[in-house]
């Protein structure tokens, strides 16, 4: 071979390497995911290995920023482990989301960043086949009617700041973004009547679907009364609770009859108000329906002067849906992660106990049926709502 046949010689060779490589079978692709797609998978002990063991395959999830989505690892075979990682070295797990099943969930908010993987895994170390499904979650509307009462007109002492307290959280609804403005009624002082409550409640009835969140809030007085008529035999102390408004009391069997007319599929009451933890009993009567109250039904609640508001509740239920409440960061609020916080914030800076004239006023939550995994918001914004990026 001369000088002047090697360059051909190497052509020659890199032509024939060009064509086997072509002749092989295509590289397989990273295993991918999408919002409303169900793929299926298998747990070898060929995979590779968590630190304590457990095979694990990655799934990466191919989705638009913004995207919120609940993904369910289910099998009849394994006790199923989720794993989510993320940008900024976040990650979640969940194993078993409800006690009635071995199958594993989470929620995911995607931001402006892609870059989320799953890991599908087991809680031991186990093999055999599981599911992953991805659903698309929307954004329900929001309608809420917001009433604080400060004047009482003489029935009562006046209330300081409770009116504020309405219109504040109702502001907060509208500045996060969640509730267009005339999704909400906002009833103080004069206006804060059963009437136009029970008009309030009517005209939103007929606009709530099954798809939409309903709010409650009130802030003002709370009682009890002698219980009546055929709800009496309920009551096992012969009381019941009540929201009190310039023009009588609003008991808390009259209250439930209203929500029952709201069809949404998701009602929230907020009462900031004493002995309103009884009136939560009451309300929690059917799915869908949860409650958060200011003290038990024999205690009375405090003011909040050094909060510049009416009522403790008030503020911390503020905060939540403003983004205070997302604990985790993930631009998601869950109902047991605000069901979290609040109780966070009365430990924090609750009623102080020292000073509390009858028992000790505490945050009463009933959630029913309504599970801790439900959402109950996400934010347009991307950020993280713990103030990172």
């Amino acid at each position: 071979m001369t000088k002047d046949t090697i360059p051909y010689f190497f052509l020659l060779l890199l032509a024939i390497l060009l064509i086997d490589v072509a002749a092989l079978p295509a590289q397989a692709d990273t295993n991918t995911i999408r919002p409303g797609e169900t793929v299926s998978g298998r747990l070898e002990r060929s995979d590779d290995q968590l630190d304590d063991g457990c095979y694990y395959d990655i799934w990466e999830i191919d989705c638009e920023p913004g995207t919120v989505m609940t993904i369910t690892q289910s099998s009849d075979d394994i006790d199923c482990y989720l794993i989510i990682t993320g940008p900024r070295n976040i990650q979640w797990e969940n194993d078993d989301y409800s006690f009635e099943s071995l199958d594993s969930r989470l929620i995911l908010r995607v931001g402006d960043r892609n870059g989320f993987e799953i890991l599908a895994s087991s809680y031991s170390e186990e093999t055999g086949r599981y599911e992953l499904i991805i659903e698309e979650l929307e954004l329900p509307d929001y309608y809420g009617v917001f009433v604080g009462v400060e004047n009482y007109g003489g029935e009562w002492e006046d209330a300081p700041l409770c009116d504020e307290d309405a219109e504040l959280l109702y502001e907060a609804f509208v500045d996060s973004g969640l509730m267009e403005r005339d999704n909400g009624i906002l009833l103080t002082n004069r206006d804060a009547e059963k009437r136009e409550i029970e008009d309030a409640f009517d005209e939103l009835s007929r606009r709530i679907t099954r798809d939409d969140v309903f709010v409650f809030f009130f802030s003002g007085h709370g009682t009890q009364v002698e219980a009546e008529g055929r709800h009496a035999d309920n009551e096992l102390d012969g009381l019941d609770e009540a929201i009190s408004l310039r023009d009588g009391d609003l008991i808390d069997n009259d209250l439930a009859a209203m929500l029952d007319e709201m069809d949404a599929g998701l009602s929230v009451v907020v009462l900031d108000s004493c002995n309103s933890g009884g009136i939560a009993r009451d309300v929690v009567n059917r799915a869908g329906i949860m409650c958060f109250a200011s003290s038990e039904e024999d205690v009375l609640s405090d003011f909040a002067p050094e909060l510049d508001a009416g009522g403790y509740l008030s503020v911390f239920f503020r905060e939540a849906i403003s983004g205070d409440g997302d604990l985790d960061g993930d631009g998601v609020l869950l109902v047991g992660e605000l069901t979290r916080f609040l109780l966070r914030r009365y430990y924090e800076e609750g009623p102080n106990s020292d000073v509390a004239m009858y028992g000790y006023p505490e945050l009463v939550h009933d959630r029913g049926l309504v599970t801790q995994d439900t959402v109950f918001c996400w934010w347009d914004d991307p950020v993280r709502r713990d103030g990172g990026k």
